[in-house]
């Protein structure tokens, strides 16, 4: 049984319309089942039920009951009513002690996750095991089992031992902009110097990440130091510039303990670019500036973006305390 948003009918009279079904007080005999649906309540009936009802709705049209609706009697008696009442509250129960259940063996099955992170009890009691994708304070978990296969280092981890490499990687220093893209990003593109080439790894001393958000809002940012496998660039030297796209990946970094981390692989597109300097640290804070204030501005819907009509004098005081502000802050997490 599903609801009728979507269907179109020819006629309004249908033996599920909440209305038709409960009468007066109860939805909208005029809009029919586009708002007034009740067919889901129809499962809660048996079929000896369902077969009285719809032999009563017949006659009902039959003898012309419904050729005035300005009052509707109920087409379900005061027992139908109760059994679909009672059967939709036994069926709640159930679920909610399902859910119990589950919620039990999810705590006992996280025992020793819980005893390293306790503030993390409610999220492993509803989330272990599902799949789901959290945002927590300081990052992301993906407690989906199958999403463990997509992390490199990670193959021959337990569970547990994969939740726990993320739980640890919460508020720690990772690659933000890499990880915008596996997140949020819809398409993005990479160009880079190379920095160091080894013998199966190559090194770009920045990469300049130019992306796209799902909702076509584009944004841009770098990350310094970025090695990559070699496949693919051997044909490329120490100070070449090249453009490319490439898939972002999690991997599990061991350097200062076990933690989550964004690097870039399976390079497409290669393209050697002429040398050219890439945006520096305080160039891109003030683009990110200049977004953040068009997107917040009053006259944003009136904006064509081509040509501001904010005061100029006013927009130069305000870029200048945001970048002050929000370099302040870039300068602190630099240093943790």
């Amino acid at each position: 049984m599903k609801r009728g948003r979507l269907v179109q009918k020819e006629h309004y009279f249908c033996p599920w319309n909440a209305a038709i079904m409960y009468g007066d007080g109860y939805g909208n005999i005029i809009t029919g089942c586009y708002h007034s649906c009740s067919i889901d309540k129809a499962r809660y009936l048996s079929a000896q039920e369902l077969k009285e009802i719809l032999v009563r709705f017949k006659t009902r049209m039959e003898n012309g009951d419904y050729d005035c609706v300005d009052h509707l009697s109920p087409l379900l008696t005061k027992g139908e009513s109760r059994h679909i009442e009672d059967r939709i509250l036994a069926e709640q129960q159930e679920r909610e002690r399902c859910e119990r259940q589950k919620r039990q063996e999810r705590l006992k099955k996280a025992a020793a996750l819980i005893a390293k992170y306790p503030d993390e009890e409610s999220l492993l009691a509803i989330y272990y095991g599902e799949k789901d994708c959290v945002l927590d304070e300081g990052g992301i978990i993906l407690f989906d089992p199958a999403s463990q296969r997509n992390v490199v280092g990670a193959e021959k981890f337990s569970y547990n031992d994969y939740l726990d490499v993320q739980f640890a990687s919460l508020g720690k220093k990772h690659r933000p902009y890499f990880a915008d893209c596996f997140f949020n990003a819809v398409m993005s593109h990479f160009k880079g110097q190379i920095e160091k080439v080894k013998p199966k790894h190559i090194c770009f001393k920045r990469i300049f990440i130019s992306g796209m958000y799902t909702d076509g809002t584009m944004f841009d940012g770098k990350e310094d130091h970025v090695w990559m496998d070699k496949s693919g660039f051997e044909e490329y030297n120490v100070g070449d510039s090249v453009s490319f796209g490439a898939e972002v990946y999690r991997y599990v970094k061991t350097g200062n303990g076990k933690l989550i981390d964004y690097g870039l692989r399976n390079p497409t597109g290669l393209q050697k670019i002429e040398a050219y300097e890439l945006p520096s640290d305080d160039e891109l804070i003030m683009q990110e500036v200049e977004q953040l204030i068009c997107e917040t501005c009053f006259l944003s819907e009136q904006c064509n973006r081509n040509y501001c009509t904010m005061d100029p004098k006013k927009k130069r005081l305000l870029k200048q305390e945001m970048f002050r502000v929000i370099k302040a802050q870039t300068d602190k997490e630099t240093q943790k």
